[in-house]
């Protein structure tokens, strides 16, 4: 059975037509159930396939121990290539995500359903960097893939599998028929950190931190032994309606996290602090939206050093929202849900201006749409208010191409608000 897409001149032409055509994408994208889709180019017809059947572990180990040279091509010569310093003492232990975040098309690329290595290959490939690597000091950068925890992470059913066209097994809440235990994951990184040569296994890849708090036992793992001082996470938004655009959990899983962070750091004696990260401008977000995240960064001491705005991706949902100003996440016809979608250069600046709400050169942007929101009270010297009234000499908004102040500061913070590691920027 063959499912027809619009064709390809209708889906150019009508951005309704794009979001139907996305969403039925995304649902035919379980290889158990997937069917044939089929789009009209002119004359002839584009054939797309169903996602290919996952790889099995043994195929998985096969695949990751063909003798790579894990070093950059040689036409880089000596040049430092700061993304390979990144991986080059990491280790993939998983592909494939079933998370079904709409701002990312790592499902589509990688399948909806997670495929393992075994622990005995992993630890080859580590045993392989510890003897062989240059340069290596007993540091495994990471132990991950998409995702730092889905590892052996499955649907209890494989009938269930099959047959699920669900696009999330974790939103809006973690599904009954997942299976959610970290004791896998838990005995293959005490297994790496034994290891002889191996000083310390760090987390690199994002947690998912939905799924970490329904196996406290891993979050205990993970903070007293593999976390440098500072563990990444990803909330993006703290608001109900940007987290049902993103297809991410409630800002109270990322409380419920931390207190089992926080007191697990504690019990090993640590001090250590999570570092959220958010995007601006995402699908589904409004201005007050963004200035309710500014005020809650302030309140808990966060200022973001680097930010993201989101970018419409090829294949990612988000994108179909961004430019139908529809929502994909349900059926799609020109009556249905609109959403809010931050267009314009001016917008797109503010709503990261909010993330960067301590920085000087975004104030007289704030203090103008404060005004406007009617939340001038916001704007002051004192504790309770966003941004001061004052503006340092040689700061401000700046056209495109503008150069900023050479002494400008910027620090980064702990969660309390104590700055560290000043730096010029």
């Amino acid at each position: 059975m063959v499912v027809r897409l619009p064709s390809y001149d209708s889906v150019r032409d009508d951005p309704i037509m794009y979001a139907h055509t996305s969403r039925v994408l995304h649902l035919e994208s379980n290889p158990g159930n997937a069917r044939i889709l089929v789009q009209r180019h002119g004359d002839r017809d584009v054939w797309i396939n169903p996602p290919p059947i996952p790889l099995e572990m043994a195929e998985m180990d096969q695949l990751y121990e063909l003798p790579y040279a894990r070093e950059p091509h040689p036409s880089y010569g000596k040049e430092k290539i700061p993304a390979f310093d990144m991986i080059r003492f990491s280790v993939t232990i998983q592909r494939g995500c079933f998370g079904g975040c709409t701002f990312c098309s790592i499902t589509e690329h990688e399948g909806r359903i997670i495929q393992n290595r075994s622990e005995n290959s992993i630890v080859r490939e580590v045993e392989h960097i510890r003897d062989k690597a240059p340069d290596f000091t007993g540091v495994i950068s990471d132990l991950g893939g998409p995702t730092a925890n889905m590892y052996r992470l499955a649907c209890k059913s494989k009938t269930i599998e099959s047959s699920c066209r669900k696009l999330s097994c974790v939103y809006p809440r973690i599904c009954p028929n997942l299976n959610t235990n970290h004791d896998s994951l838990i005995n293959l990184y005490r297994r790496v950190r034994s290891l002889s040569g191996i000083k310390k296994v760090l987390i690199g890849s994002g947690v998912r931190y939905d799924l970490a708090i329904e196996s406290p036992n891993y979050v205990k793992e993970l903070a007293q032994h593999h976390v440098g001082g500072y563990l990444k996470i990803a909330p993006e938004a703290i608001g109900d309606a940007p987290l049902s655009k993103m297809m991410k959990p409630g800002v109270g899983t990322y409380y419920r996290f931390k207190e089992l962070f926080d007191r697990y750091s504690k019990q090993a004696g640590k001090e250590q602090y999570l570092i959220p990260y958010f995007i601006a401008a995402h699908p589904g977000t409004t201005d007050e939206d963004m200035l309710n995240l500014a005020i809650w960064l302030k309140e808990n001491g966060f200022r973001a050093d680097q930010v993201q705005s989101f970018l419409p991706s090829p294949m990612a949902l988000a994108t179909a929202m961004y430019h139908s100003e529809k929502n994909p996440l349900r059926k799609v016809t020109h009556d249905s849900e609109d959403v809010t979608i931050p267009k314009g250069l001016r917008k797109r600046r503010l709503h990261k201006a909010f993330l960067r709400y301590h920085d000087p050169e975004n104030w007289p942007l704030l203090r103008d749409a404060l005004k406007k929101m009617g939340k001038a009270s916001l704007i002051g010297p004192g504790k309770k208010h966003l941004i001061p009234q004052y503006q340092p000499k040689g700061t401000g908004f700046k056209p495109e191409g503008a150069r900023r102040p050479k002494k400008y500061q910027v620090f980064r913070t702990t969660h309390n608000g104590l700055p560290k590691n000043p730096k010029t920027n």
